[in-house]
């Protein structure tokens, strides 16, 4: 997800930025929100790593 808040306003960063003012960026709930995908994230890593893995016939 690209949405964050930013000065109290709920933005999406692949629409209306990249580009905000840094200070009034709610980190806090961006990582919150980044960390909801970890687990999808690493495990489509680690399936692309394992088809590296394989060999080829």
């Amino acid at each position: 997800g690209c949405r964050l808040s930013v000065g109290g306003e709920t933005k999406f960063a692949c629409v209306d930025g990249p580009d905000f003012d840094g200070h009034l960026v709610d980190f806090d709930e961006a990582m919150s929100r980044g960390a909801t995908y970890r687990d999808f994230e690493a495990h489509a890593r680690d399936a692309a790593c394992n088809l590296m893995n394989k060999e080829v016939r």
